[in-house]
């Protein structure tokens, strides 16, 4: 009994220690500041969402040089009230986005905005996305085609609701390959490499382009994992240029891939 008793502690101390490193990372590199009417639960849910980033963060030894700020509002006119006050949009423009988006990076300080949910799932589906939008841009975002932009994020927070043993990330992915297989019309593959993000914008508009992002991720991920997107990214930080990078973390050029990719989506949709 008594070494039942010592084996317990020493189980409960090692736990104790994981938490607490985490929470340790996430205050390093992730800081999370609530308005006022922001509930107790959905504090909680924020917390346990940035502790489960943290660690991933930590695994795929991605050291962020700027501490990233979770700006969590109450409601959706308190978000609209802080992407005015933070990222200076207009009103009209503002409350068009606290419509339509639950979360907001921005693309020139570590910041993001997020609306405040009581539903776990909802957390962990926005804020992993920003976030990682967040390593983007410290790492290289800006030099990255739309569609690894946004398709990197969300297979990101696929893997941190998996990590929270909320979802499969492979559940995600496969809803993604139904959305992309059922839509009327999808665009060829090299648009979605477009340099114009209102470009993007458009297509989103007409397609199911995200869905498609994750497919096009998601395959670049099949020889190593996610650990190939988050190389592809390194190398960006340490000066080669997209191109070579693309090539050299997922070992081919980016257009022979996206001929790859349209003949993949002609298959899933025959």
């Amino acid at each position: 009994m008594a070494i039942f008793k010592k084996a317990a502690l020493v189980f409960f101390l090692s736990v104790s220690l994981l938490i607490s490193t985490a929470r340790c990372y996430a205050a390093q590199w992730i800081e999370a500041v609530y308005d006022d009417g922001v509930t107790s639960r959905v504090r909680g849910n924020i917390d346990k969402t940035i502790d489960v980033v943290a660690d991933l963060l930590t695994k795929y030894n991605l050291v962020l040089s700027e501490k990233i700020t979770v700006v969590v509002s109450a409601d959706e006119e308190s978000y609209a009230q802080a992407l005015m006050f933070y990222l200076k949009y207009s009103r009209e423009y503002a409350k068009e986005q606290a419509q339509y988006t639950a979360g907001t990076s921005s693309n020139k300080m570590p910041l993001i905005i997020v609306k405040g949910s009581a539903d776990m799932n909802e957390s962990f589906r926005v804020l992993p996305h920003e976030i990682f939008h967040q390593v983007q841009r410290q790492y290289g975002r800006l030099e990255t085609v739309p569609w690894l932009t946004e398709g990197a994020p969300e297979v990101f927070q696929f893997i941190a609701r998996e990590t929270a043993g909320l979802e499969k990330a492979s559940l995600n992915v496969s809803a993604a390959r139904e959305r992309v297989r059922a839509a009327r019309e999808i665009p060829d593959a090299h648009e979605l490499a477009c340099q114009s993000y209102k470009q993007w914008e458009s297509l989103m508009r007409k397609y199911p382009v995200y869905d498609m992002a994750v497919l096009m991720t998601y395959q670049l991920m099949q020889d190593n994992g996610f650990e190939s997107i988050i190389f592809f990214y390194q190398l960006l930080h340490n000066g080669i240029p997209a191109d070579s990078a693309f090539q050299a973390a997922f070992r081919v050029p980016m257009s022979y891939f996206l001929d790859e990719m349209n003949e993949m989506f002609r298959k899933l949709r025959m």
